[in-house]
């Protein structure tokens, strides 16, 4: 599901033309049939327009730059006398200060004249629109007019804004040394619910692992994985290593897989809650070069539409729930033994050919240091949490006497200080 694009319509309330050797105003309407247009296309675009009547001050100001900072394209209306705007101006110049793509679409005008108001705000570099069809009975020929532009505009925000806040990131989050790579940095040998499990230290890149049957992904509760060209995270690294390009077209079987399991469920789905797919198509990356069975995409970061941005759960309850929902699909999925994908997909003939050789049930799973790293909290913290929820899960002897195909867990420590945490940790509590 590709979320619609966040615009952002920027004009002047009032339009003026000289006639006569006097000004005229008239009220800018084309602005707002600009904006319903737009709203009548949901599921491409989500544009706001500023149409109070509030006076111009600190509660108008916040709520426009509230706004601009949440959009991916700052679309300007342009007719006659916007230029003389400085709240245009003003906009325009803080859109771009945070990286956000103008777009300028100009109505009632000559081409002369949108040139000069395309200078005299000082865009004039920018190619833009100048249409006609600012009216609802041509509200699809518009659309056809400037849908590859706002597109186009869309992407370009996504590359300056990675750009613009890249340094600033660097100064407030100097990056920390990363461990080596090694899936067996640290290990502790646990007695849980009757039995002894293996408790490893999994240093450096995850991705390096190899024979580990189950990767825990920390998603967001909308379900949606990250992109692989819009981040480096582990959510766009596993949906990037279980796909597949065959023939020039790209198979996003990981997503795809999840969304079919979620179905008709609304979004978001309950936090803690997991899904199961399998890593990607038999013959990814994550398949074939880490030995990867199963993703389990936990819903531990809520994503938070209205502010574009996400929020790891960071509760003592949600973590312990993260790691007790996993553990408690684990011997969901043995129970079935290992069978899980969708009906007819190669995954699923996969899974029934492994299950017919009886290697069906999985005996490993790595977690990550949930709401630490990029979710902004501590690896100690997040440790002291998980391994509470893990002992928890196995006190109960109904879980205990269920789960006992499990020999190993992971825990994923990206940097040299988090192996530290985790370590101290597994010896306090073992």
């Amino acid at each position: 599901m590709v979320e619609p694009i966040n615009i952002f319509v920027c004009h002047k309330k009032l339009l003026s033309r000289s006639k006569g050797g006097r000004k005229v105003e008239t009220e800018n309407a084309k602005a707002s049939i600009l904006h319903a247009i737009l709203q009548s296309y949901p599921k491409k675009y989500n544009p706001w327009i500023d149409e109070s009547e509030i006076s111009a001050g600190m509660e108008w100001e916040s709520e426009i730059y509230n706004r601009l900072l949440i959009s991916d394209v700052l679309l300007v209306a342009i007719g006659p006398g916007t230029s003389d705007s400085e709240w245009v101006r003003r906009e325009i110049a803080l859109a771009m200060a945070l990286g956000i793509a103008v777009l300028p679409i100009g109505f009632d005008l000559t081409k002369v004249e949108f040139g000069k108001e395309l200078k005299g705000l000082g865009i004039d570099r920018i190619q833009g629109h100048l249409t006609q069809n600012i009216k609802f009975p041509t509200k699809d020929a518009l659309l056809q007019e400037i849908d590859s532009s706002i597109t186009m505009a869309a992407e370009n925000t996504i590359g300056q804004q990675r750009k613009k806040l890249a340094p600033i990131t660097e100064r407030r989050n100097p990056s920390l040394p990363k461990a080596p790579d090694n899936q067996r940095a640290y290990t502790k040998e646990a007695n849980l619910g009757g039995g002894t499990i293996n408790l490893h230290v999994a240093s450096g890149d995850l991705t390096k692992t190899i024979g580990i049957d189950v990767f825990v992904n920390s998603e967001n509760d909308y379900m949606q994985m990250a992109r692989f060209f819009e981040s480096r995270t582990v959510s766009s690294l596993l949906r990037s290593k279980g796909a597949r390009i065959s023939g020039g077209q790209y198979i996003d079987a990981i997503q795809q897989e999840l969304d079919s399991q979620i179905g008709n469920r609304t979004r978001p789905v309950q936090p803690g809650e997991v899904f199961v797919t399998s890593a990607g198509v038999p013959d990814s990356k994550l398949a074939i070069d880490n030995k990867v069975r199963y993703i389990f995409h936990v819903a531990s970061v809520q994503a938070i539409a209205a502010q574009a941005k996400v929020v790891p759960f960071q509760q003592p309850d949600q973590i312990e729930d993260c790691v007790r929902s996993c553990l408690a699909k684990l011997i969901s999925l043995n129970r079935s033994n290992g069978i899980v994908s969708p009906l007819g997909s190669e995954q699923r003939i996969e899974q029934e050919r492994v299950a017919q050789n009886g290697s069906g049930k999985v005996n490993s799973i790595l977690f990550p240091l949930f709401g630490s790293g990029q979710g902004g909290g501590s690896a100690s913290y997040a440790i002291s949490h998980m391994l509470s929820g893990m002992k928890r899960f196995f006190q109960d002897p109904d879980n205990s006497a269920q789960i006992s195909d499990l020999t190993n867990i992971y825990f994923a420590a990206f940097t040299q200080p988090d192996v530290a945490f985790v370590t101290e940790a597994l010896d306090a509590e073992f």
